[in-house]
């Protein structure tokens, strides 16, 4: 039988003293730690001479020193003909785009969430390839899960008929788990009778158990990756140390074996992050013989007290056959609660994160055992702390600047954790002088530390990948696409390409502020990237990005945090909205301007830019399973409005 436990349910006897005093304590921090505006007297840019960018002006070009220059950003209203922009909410960016064109003052830009916009389905197809290729295998090398669940069951059987009664029941049970998860695969193992009946047992509890082992995000895409959804889930969850101890001793006695085993389970660790749970690696030097499993339960007590059970587990088991990943901000919810998620009733767990790593509680940095996840999350630390960027100088950002930033942040890990649920013309001499008005010319919202630390994660991904698949492995995959297709290019240039633009975006932020990109590369960053073919990627995406078929892609999604005594706890991105922002050189702060031709410096004005954002929702105490991709947009079709949405998402 299926046994969650108390899997996230708050139900286990935990020593709780205090946890609702320290959850009720960070709530009240969160509400008081109030966002103010910057201060111009702690902005200290350095002006560098040799540091300029040419810009134009209609028909004028101006060569500008920005290096000593400050950029103020403001929340700006949507007024007069413009106002019936201000709280709209629509299904996607290319709804957006096409509201704002009715607009005569309208400047669109590309704002973090639509450079995240572009990135999004780029990181769940390239993630969706990759759970298809390592299912199927690679003819000659890889051998694929399917068939390493395969080669342990015929394993497992073989070792019956030898074994004593004690040990011939933990091999039946072992059997049992992986022919369930087998079947859960689409194939009906070959078993005795009464083997093959515990597995479909097994099965049916597991896919009954639909908060589990329903897929959601692009596992819904095809069959195939839903099938891979359920039974992965299914070998993260299941907890008998008896059956995974007859594994490991399979694993054991095939060394072949265990390194296709060790190959999958450190795969998941880099593209996910580390894990929750132990692996069956771990049992291995306990299991060395059929006579081992005689005793089952002693050797499981003489494991236990050589391993200690880590810290962050809570109610995922100690050891598991494909654990589920851990994260620094599960973690922090974990530790806050005492493993307890009932402590978190009637709080935005949301708002908690938030407040932790603006005080500094939660450190996003990645260390050495950090996967994918988790540098895409230290990407977005720099909304929440943009002073700690080397653009803050730059930037005198208004306490309502901040609180859009706040809100992009909620966005945007809603959307990269939804990605890893299972687990960015001169003058004419001679004519009279021609006055103009400058102001901040922003191809792209300019936050440079957030376009580099996203690149930085790419970089590690392909390098993870190949140290871990072999070189080749990535040759033969393209990228999959929501609505089943794939990408014409294979998935090596996609990554190549992908990484190269954000650099670009990084280095056009950068020149955009007064800021010399290159100063902020490591020594292999300016080794192995073009700059200039960055840069160029950039500029052809900025130029294009209003047709970007990824962009225009449909944002909403929905992913589960946690399922508790007062019911399912969900994030959801429920829309896109417009934004209107103000940009201006602060006073005193201006660049030095040289003018071209007959056209003139006049003054600097303050100049209004749109963005597009998203509208981000915490979900607490439904009864039911969160939604799908798909159920979540017909319930946002059909109610249309932010509190009409949330309204039918809380009454399921």
């Amino acid at each position: 039988m299926f046994a969650i436990g108390c899997l996230w349910t708050g139900g286990c006897a935990l020593d709780s003293l205090g946890y609702e005093e320290e959850v009720t304590r960070t709530s009240i921090k969160s509400q008081q730690n109030k966002l103010e505006d910057d201060r111009i007297e702690d902005k200290h840019p350095v002006f560098d001479a040799s540091l300029a960018v040419a810009e134009a002006f209609g028909s004028c070009t101006f060569t500008l020193y920005k290096s000593g220059s400050v950029t103020k950003l403001s929340v700006a209203p949507y007024e007069g003909e413009d106002k019936s922009l201000a709280g709209a909410l629509f299904p996607n960016r290319g709804a957006a785009l096409a509201a704002l064109q009715a607009s005569p003052d309208a400047d669109v830009i590309p704002s973090m969430e639509t450079v995240n916009g572009h990135l999004k389905p780029f990181n769940d197809g390239l993630y969706a390839a990759i759970e298809i290729a390592v299912e199927k295998g690679v003819p000659g090398g890889f051998a694929g899960k399917r068939q390493l669940l395969a080669d342990i069951l015929s394993a497992l059987v073989a070792m019956r008929p030898s074994a004593g009664p004690a040990a011939q029941a933990a091999l039946n049970g072992s059997a049992a788990f992986i022919g369930a998860a087998l079947i859960l695969s689409g194939v009906v193992p070959a078993l005795p009778a009464t083997v093959l009946a515990d597995a479909e047992q097994r099965a049916a509890d597991f896919q009954a158990a639909s908060y589990y082992s329903q897929p959601t995000g692009f596992y819904t895409w095809t069959p195939e990756l839903e099938t891979i959804f359920t039974r992965d889930r299914f070998l993260q969850l299941h907890d008998s140390f008896a059956d995974l101890a007859g594994v490991a001793l399979v694993l054991g006695s095939d060394p072949a074996l265990l390194q296709t085993y060790q190959t999958v389970v450190a795969l998941y660790a880099g593209l996910t992050n580390p894990y929750v749970s132990y692996t069956v690696s771990a049992l291995v030097p306990s299991v060395t013989s059929v006579a081992a499993l005689e005793d089952v339960n002693g050797l499981q007590a003489a494991w236990q007290a050589q391993n200690p059970k880590y810290s962050w587990t809570c109610y995922y088991p100690w050891v598991a056959f494909l654990p589920a990943s851990r994260s620094k901000d599960t973690d922090y919810f974990n530790t806050v609660a005492h493993c307890d998620w009932s402590a978190f009733a009637g709080i935005n767990v949301m708002d908690l994160l938030i407040a932790a790593i603006r005080d500094g509680e939660l450190d996003l940095a990645p260390t050495v055992d950090s996967g994918w996840y988790d540098y895409q999350l230290y990407a977005l630390e720099t909304l929440l702390l943009p002073e700690r960027g080397p653009e803050s100088d730059h930037l005198l950002l208004t306490a309502a600047y901040k609180q859009k930033l706040i809100d992009t942040f909620k966005t945007l890990i809603t959307e990269t954790r939804e990605t890893h649920v299972k687990q960015l013309a001169g003058g004419t001499l001679g004519m009279p002088p021609v006055p103009v008005n400058l102001y901040p010319k922003l191809p792209v919202e300019p936050f440079p530390t957030f376009y580099l630390r996203t690149a930085r994660g790419y970089r590690f991904l392909d390098a993870f990948l190949r140290a871990t698949l072999g070189a080749g492995f990535l040759d033969g995959l393209v990228r999959l696409r929501e609505d089943g297709s794939a990408s014409p290019l294979p998935l090596p240039s996609e990554i190549k390409q992908t990484t190269e633009l954000v650099y670009g975006l990084h280095a056009t932020a950068c020149a955009s502020l007064g800021m010399r990109p290159e100063s902020y590369l490591l020594a292999d960053e300016t080794a192995a990237i073009d700059q200039n073919a960055a840069l160029a990627a950039a500029q052809a995406w900025l130029a294009a990005w209003r047709t970007d078929p990824d962009v225009l892609a449909d944002p909403r999604v929905i992913v589960p945090i946690a399922e508790t005594e007062q019911g399912s706890r969900y994030w959801a991105v429920i829309g896109v909205k417009p934004l209107r922002i103000a940009a201006e050189f602060v006073a005193g702060y201006e660049p030095q301007t040289v003018s071209s031709g007959h056209c003139v410096l006049d003054k600097y004005v303050p100049h209004r830019y749109d963005l597009l954002v998203e509208d981000q929702v915490e979900i607490a105490g439904t009864d039911t399973a969160p939604p799908t991709r798909e159920e979540l947009r017909r319930i946002c079709d059909e109610q249309v409005t932010h509190d009409a949405i949330v309204a039918a998402l809380q009454a399921r």
